[in-house]
């Protein structure tokens, strides 16, 4: 599992907050290689204790505000709940993540 947010260059400031803040992760450049995208950095942490034990309590503090984000959030959180427990060893846990993931990062439409 990884968490990562992205932000374009102009606000890189603000993702090197995040990791002051959070105490854990890398920031780094992200070349953009799609045309009408602009370059980006991406803050992201790999550290499955960091994720469990600095990420999530953050952000269950914290939570989100924008809706979409807030459901991005709540999956991403199951699914670590599931990888903590080792279901992601069995096919079925794979299918069960799986499923959660593709509920993940989707917009919503209309007013929320």
């Amino acid at each position: 599992m990884h968490f990562h947010i992205k932000m374009q260059e102009k606000d890189r400031p603000l993702l090197e907050k995040v990791k002051n803040t959070l105490q854990c992760g890398v920031v780094y450049f992200q070349k953009e290689r799609r045309a009408n995208h602009c370059q980006c950095y991406r803050y992201t942490v790999s550290s499955q204790q960091n994720i469990s034990e600095k990420i999530i309590p953050f952000f269950l503090k914290h939570p989100l505000q924008s809706v979409s984000k807030k459901k991005s959030f709540d999956m991403f959180r199951r699914i670590a709940l599931l990888v903590k427990r080792r279901v992601h060893l069995t096919k079925k846990g794979i299918k069960q993540i799986r499923l959660l993931k593709s509920q993940m990062n989707q917009k919503t439409i209309g007013l929320a």
